[in-house]
């Protein structure tokens, strides 16, 4: 998956800019430049790596969580 999808699916979940750049950690410009599109075909491995191990966190585990049935009042 390339960077600047994986940093798209992380805001998706509710994460800011700011937030998501402290969990990585890297500094916000960096975030809005994977958005942005302007950084990721030499970003810093261990940037990437970080990202890509949060995306599994929230965006993948978080997707297949089985469903809770909501009861109808």
């Amino acid at each position: 998956m390339d960077t600047k999808k994986t940093v798209e699916e992380l805001l998706a979940t509710g994460l800011t800019q700011a937030q998501l750049a402290e969990l990585v950690p890297c500094s916000q410009s960096l975030i809005a430049a994977f958005v942005g599109g302007s950084r990721g075909k030499q970003t810093s491995f261990v940037i990437v790596d970080r990202l890509q191990k949060l995306h599994a966190i929230r965006c993948v585990e978080q997707s297949q969580a089985p469903e809770v049935e909501k009861e109808t009042v």
